[in-house]
């Protein structure tokens, strides 16, 4: 198989791949993604390249962090926004945000390379933050300071068609920066390591558990550190001290471009899809050769490879034909009516594909039930961290007697969990399950991610219990403010962080090592598609609950009421455990009949064929996350 569900299996079939494709990581051309001449071989350096970018994801994801995070907030007590125009302002960009990957992702796949698309994304994002904080800073781009009170009876004077177009033109460029760094960051770091060799392969499996902690720690500290400056001191000073962050280290970044691995880009899949369903279309009648035996089947169908063209070799994983959604496979049926040319390749590439690129579109759709899981998940964490700032703005922010703390600041508890359990689970829990299970590679990605699904329902059954109390002691209290400390909510943060250390993690890596080769690049874009789309139907959920919850003779707004003490948030927390368990029982059904990448399993097997107990064993199901 090329790609394995254990990180330590796909990183030594990945190597094998590239063997036999006739070039590893280190035989790669540096003009495929640097611009530079092609004058011999680079050596993967590994974790000593990863030491000049670690800097700048870190300074990129504490610069995108200071300006999202609190948004609304700034569009409110900034620039004077009323709270549903910033609300709305707030969820298109974020929806931009999340869904322009996509572009950069075919962008880097296809023409660039995932080298210049990061670094124009970056030089891009740089101009952004200069310009937010300019905008920030200067009393002629932004509104003029409005006083609690002034705001309250709607008397402050608005920002002006200027001020729009300068915060507006920051937001944009902030929005093709994430098109451009988002999903071309992570696999250009793994770029630099050679999976032919044994020490890089673990350095790889850590890498994507690093390069999350990392992230989240910059969250972190923009959480508890940036939010307080931009709230207690000036906003101009809190986007200036993560832009001149991002400077140092774009320039540290740029020092490493000696040491560097620039992987070529591959060229879109998105046409090769559309052929792979016309043909098989096409050949709707034809009968399959052997039916039962992949094997023997892939031997009569059409195998071109792409390294036999004239291209030169290609950095692509030879996939096996497998009997899942074999109507596709009808696409490699040679007929009379098709021709090969001279050099292998079909004449008429819309009526005859090969068994490659069946495969890779099998890969894309098998892909998809598990993504749709990895959305509920999100829409989940989306209503505990909206929720869980909901409930800190009515409870006591107090560290000690006289500092508070701003209330977006508790949700850094989520993120320093998720930097914390990450490595955690690299080194001890991974460890322990390689020994358990005498498996090379611990537990594999979708165990991984199944027992992230748990751990978070479970995290909603604590904070059900936390808000009931919450809520009790505020409606006791006469003024509807807890008396409670706001860091109660701590715990059911930590445990949702180790839910997304376990979930998040696993589906970046997930897809890196199960999206075909050429779209390495869009398989982060999904990623961050999943996110984009939780944001939208985390509102439909709550809309749905409300309507509800009203026919049913609850609260006259339903439990999610803009009065929060008036609702029954803890009720919503124990749907919402519920929606987990669903997603979770999804989940499983998904992971029985997922087959990773490259696994033919014991059914593509002929009868003549000798069983293999061991391989039977790890053929690549997973059921109900017991197999190991």
């Amino acid at each position: 198989m090329c790609e394995g569900g254990r990180p330590e299996a796909a990183s030594m079939a990945a190597g094998s791949v590239r063997g036999a494709a006739g070039l590893s990581f280190a035989e790669e051309e540096a003009a495929g993604g640097g611009g530079r001449a092609a004058t011999g071989t680079r050596r993967p350096r590994g974790w000593t390249a990863i030491a000049f970018i670690f800097g700048f994801f870190a300074a990129a994801a504490m610069a995108s962090s200071s300006f999202n995070i609190p948004l609304t907030s700034y569009l409110i007590s900034r620039y004077n926004m009323k709270a549903n125009a910033a609300t709305n302002v707030g969820n298109v960009y974020t929806g931009l945000l999340n869904f322009m990957p996509v572009v950069g992702a075919f962008v880097a796949d296809a023409f660039w390379g995932r080298f210049r698309t990061m670094l124009f994304g970056s030089v891009v994002g740089v101009i952004g933050m200069v310009v937010i904080t300019l905008s920030a800073t200067i009393r002629q781009l932004k509104p003029p300071s409005c006083s609690a009170a002034a705001r309250q009876a709607g008397t402050c004077v608005g920002p002006s068609a200027l001020h729009r177009a300068v915060l507006y033109v920051g937001m944009g460029l902030l929005v093709v920066s994430a098109g451009g760094t988002n999903p071309t960051a992570l696999p250009f770091g793994a770029d630099q390591f050679d999976e032919t060799s044994e020490r890089h392969r673990a350095g790889l499996t850590r890498y994507f558990n690093w390069y999350y902690a990392v992230s989240m720690t910059a969250t972190f500290l923009v959480l508890t550190v940036i939010v307080y400056l931009q709230d207690k001191v000036s906003w101009g000073l809190g986007f200036a001290i993560p832009t001149v962050l991002i400077l140092v280290a774009f320039a540290v970044f740029l020092a490493g471009t000696a040491v560097y691995v620039f992987v070529p880009p591959e060229g879109s899949i998105f046409s090769s899809v559309a052929r792979v369903v016309v043909a098989s279309c096409r050949k709707w009648r034809l009968q399959l050769p052997h039916p039962h035996d992949a094997r023997r089947q892939e031997e009569v169908l059409y195998s071109y490879s792409p390294d036999q063209g004239n291209d030169g070799p290609r950095r692509v994983c030879r996939l096996p034909l497998t009997l899942q959604l074999s109507f596709l496979n009808k696409a490699a049926i040679v007929t009379d009516a098709d021709e090969v040319r001279p050099d292998g390749s079909p004449a008429r590439p819309w009526s005859l594909c090969s068994v490659q690129q069946v495969e890779e579109v099998k890969c894309l759709v098998k892909i998809i039930p598990v993504w749709v899981s990895g959305v509920v998940w999100f829409v989940v964490m989306t209503e505990m961290s909206n929720y869980t700032y909901i409930q800190a703005l009515t409870m006591d922010l107090h560290i000690g007697s006289r500092f508070t703390i701003p209330p977006v600041s508790i949700l850094a508890v989520f993120y320093l969990s998720v930097a914390l359990c990450g490595p955690a689970f690299d080194l001890l829990i991974s460890g322990a399950a390689r020994y358990l299970t005498k498996a090379g590679g611990g537990a594999t990605l979708l165990q991984r991610q199944g027992a992230g699904l748990v751990v978070g329902s479970l995290a909603f059954v604590g904070a059900a219990a936390v808000e009931r109390r919450r809520r009790g002691s505020a409606l006791g209290h006469g003024d509807g403010v807890s008396p409670l400390s706001a860091f109660l909510l701590a715990p059911q943060l930590a445990v949702m962080g180790a839910s997304g250390a376990l979930t998040m993690i696993g589906q970046m890596e997930f897809y890196n090592t199960q999206f075909p080769d050429q779209m390495r690049t869009l398989a982060n874009a999904a990623f961050y598609c999943a996110q984009g789309a939780s944001s939208y139907l985390a509102t439909l959920v709550v809309n749905i609950v409300n309507a509800r919850t009203r026919r049913r003779g609850g609260p006259d707004d339903g439990w999610v009421s803009d009065d929060i003490n008036a609702g029954r948030i803890d009720y919503f927390y124990y749907a919402m455990a519920v929606l987990g368990a669903v997603n979770f029982v999804y989940f499983l059904v998904c992971s029985h009949f997922y087959r990773y990448k490259g696994e033919q399993g014991p059914e593509s097997a002929g009868p003549e064929l000798p069983s293999d107990n061991d391989s039977a064993r790890t053929s690549g199901t997973e059921a109900a996350l017991l197999k190991t």
